[in-house]
């Protein structure tokens, strides 16, 4: 099943009662969402190898409730990421063989139609639910593809940006990984 024929099988009361729950801090913009939900039935998919898969996730903090996360999945192994290689001396083998969880968000809608939704989700979440959430996390940087584009432009610009440094620019401007994973490290180890 693809997302686009999801959502034609649920209707707004279930997913407006699902996004309510699950992200109470909408409530104030649901008539976005009912909007987004209308504007995405009149879009043609464009198809793609990628599979939308809810999962359960836990946050790192003590009292941090588990959420469900919307990622995309479309085959790719961790460990053939490129930028595996500053992570596989601190991950096992379980996570170098799995797939790459995917951020959809920055997704043009029209992908996010295309896509077919993960069969163990399917099994897992009702409908609605697939549907609240996935609306929650494709409208995340707005309620318009226009500004969800943006925000994906000016990822691209700092990206160049950071291309066009010369090496000597990059050591004055930029923090190196081993730098960054040093400051992450817990304090407990540092001891």
């Amino acid at each position: 099943m693809t997302f686009l024929e999801l959502l034609e099988s649920v209707g707004w009361p279930e997913t407006k009662a699902i996004l309510l729950w699950s992200h109470p801090e909408v409530a104030e913009s649901l008539d976005d969402y009912r909007l987004v939900l209308a504007k995405l039935r009149k879009l043609v998919p464009i198809e793609g190898n990628m599979r939308i898969l809810l999962k359960e996730t836990i946050r790192e903090g003590p009292d941090d409730e588990p959420f469900i996360e919307v990622v995309g999945r479309n085959g790719q192994l961790n460990r053939d990421q490129c930028d595996f290689k500053y992570f596989q001396d601190s991950v096992d083998a379980e996570y170098a063989n799995a797939e790459t969880d995917f951020s959809l968000s920055l997704e043009p809608w029209e992908h996010w139609l295309g896509m077919r939704i993960d069969a163990g989700t399917v099994d897992e979440f009702a409908a609605p639910q697939i549907a609240a959430h996935c609306l929650w996390d494709l409208t995340f940087h707005g309620f318009e593809q226009w500004q969800v584009q943006e925000t994906m432009d000016e990822i691209k610009r700092r990206v160049d940006e950071i291309d066009a440094m010369t090496e000597e620019e990059r050591k004055e401007k930029l923090i190196p990984m081993e730098e960054v994973m040093r400051k992450l490290e817990s304090p407990e180890k540092k001891q």
